[in-house]
């Protein structure tokens, strides 16, 4: 099993140790773990991030022969600042967490949010991108994507194609509304065009490392999935499932 999308106490809103992580990782059965610590750029200026050097020192540190340990990053990009340079990580996890518009104002959010995204994934230097829908988190009752805007979720999806890109299946929002990021229909899209995908579970606590991936591999697989994602020095490699 894989997750790909957990924070550490390197994070501004996490306080697991590393080293717990992984002892709760092996306990649940995972065998490639990502720590990805949030580094948000927002309006030009860096928001909030960590320490490289310590980051990559922690990780080392708590090598484990048992289980895959991956330096991921999850960076907070809305297009306004210099791409940073992360030499050293093992992929970069790309998020677009910007949201301008009054939430109530729930088509324009997400018109705002997805051409958001797409400029960044035409420009960003990224591996993954994360929680696809994230907009959903933001706005009242979670209510999917509009279906009058589908067209330029398929463009954002043709960018991820052609930059060689994978997508996360995050399944934190399985229990917020039941389903994960992105919605299944972007999963049998992004089957369809042969886009590799990952399974993350955006774990901001020891509690749920690895909540859900299960239910998504088999989401994914139902999907016409039959390999996911892991990092190695920002490279893919494949796993069967």
């Amino acid at each position: 099993m894989v997750d790909l999308h957990i924070h550490s106490s390197h994070s501004i809103d996490s306080k697991s140790k590393i080293k717990d992580i992984v002892t709760v990782a092996k306990m649940k059965g995972l065998k490639y773990i990502g720590i990805t610590d949030h580094y948000e750029t927002r309006k030009g200026k860096l928001l909030y991030g960590f320490d490289f050097d310590r980051f990559f020192e922690d990780v080392e540190k708590n090598y484990d022969p048992e289980i895959e340990l991956l330096k991921g990053i999850e960076w907070g990009w809305d297009c306004t600042t210099e791409i940073p340079d992360f030499d050293g990580f093992d992929y970069v996890s790309l998020s677009i967490h910007r949201r301008d518009t009054p939430k109530d104002l729930v088509e324009k959010c997400y018109e705002e949010y997805y051409q958001r995204m797409k400029e960044c994934v035409e420009r960003a230097d990224f591996d993954v991108l994360a929680h696809f829908d994230f907009i959903r988190r933001l706005v009242p009752d979670n209510p999917p994507i509009p279906v009058h805007m589908r067209d330029l979720i398929v463009d954002i999806l043709k960018v991820i194609k052609e930059r060689d890109a994978t997508v996360e299946v995050n399944t934190k929002s399985f229990a917020m509304y039941g389903e994960p990021h992105p919605e299944y229909w972007i999963i049998e899209k992004m089957s369809k065009m042969n886009i590799p995908v990952t399974i993350g579970s955006d774990a901001h606590n020891l509690e749920n490392v690895g909540r859900d991936v299960q239910k998504a591999l088999k989401l994914i697989k139902s999907a016409g999935y039959s390999e996911i994602v892991v990092f190695k020095n920002r490279r893919k490699s494949f796993l069967k499932i």
